[in-house]
C-alpha cells in the first residue's frame, strides 16, 4: 500500500482494526498500517475460498493477535497455511514467511474484517492465472506474480476473454 493510500485512509503505526470469522468464534485484532492490499488471481486462494478472486490484506505477523477458538491451519505448500475456522469453515488467512519482509506474514481476507471500506486494494496479484472469464473493472496495475516481484503487466482490465453484454 502507498504512502498516499495510508494517509487517505487515516492509517497510522497505531491504527487498530478488528475482524473475525462468520460465527466469530475466531477474532482478531491489527495494529499498524498494512504492507498491502490485494486482489489475488492465484489457483490456491481461489481454491481456498471458492470464489473468482480474492482480496487480501497483508500485515507482519507480529501486528496480528487472534482471540477465540484456535485457528485451523491447513498447509497448502510446504512453509504456507491457510488458515480458517474451525466451527464454520470461514476462511481467515493466508500465512507465510516474506525474504521481502524479513519475516512471518499473515494476508487476511478483507472480508473478514469488521470495517473493509476503509482498505483500499492498489492492485491484482497472479493475474496470470486469472480465470479466462472474469476480470475486475478497475484500473488497478495487474502483476503476473506478487506485486512486490514483477512489473506490472498493464493496468486495467483485459478486453478480450470477457463475457459479452
Amino acid at each position: 500500500m502507498g504512502v498516499t493510500q495510508i494517509m487517505e485512509i487515516g492509517m497510522s503505526e497505531n491504527t487498530k482494526m478488528t475482524g473475525g470469522c462468520m460465527c466469530g468464534a475466531v477474532r482478531y485484532e491489527t495494529t499498524g498500517e498494512t504492507f498491502a492490499v490485494n486482489h489475488c488471481h492465484c489457483r490456491s486462494c481461489r481454491r481456498h475460498t471458492g470464489a473468482a478472486v480474492v482480496t487480501l490484506v497483508g500485515f507482519m505477523a507480529d501486528k496480528v493477535e487472534f482471540s477465540g477458538d484456535a485457528r485451523k491451519i491447513y498447509e497448502s505448500s510446504p512453509g504456507v497455511g491457510r488458515a480458517f475456522c474451525g466451527n464454520c469453515g470461514t476462511p481467515l488467512t493466508w500465512e507465510g514467511v516474506s525474504s521481502t519482509r524479513g519475516g512471518p506474514i499473515f494476508e487476511i481476507h478483507i472480508s473478514t474484517f469488521d470495517n473493509p471500506d476503509v482498505l483500499v486494494p492498489s492492485g491484482h496479484s497472479f493475474d496470470s492465472e486469472r480465470i479466462s472469464w472474469f476480470d475486475v473493472a478497475d484500473n488497478l496495475p495487474r502483476f503476473a506474480a506478487f506485486t512486490d516481484d514483477s512489473p506490472p503487466l498493464r493496468h486495467g482490465p483485459v478486453s478480450d476473454g470477457l463475457p459479452s453484454g
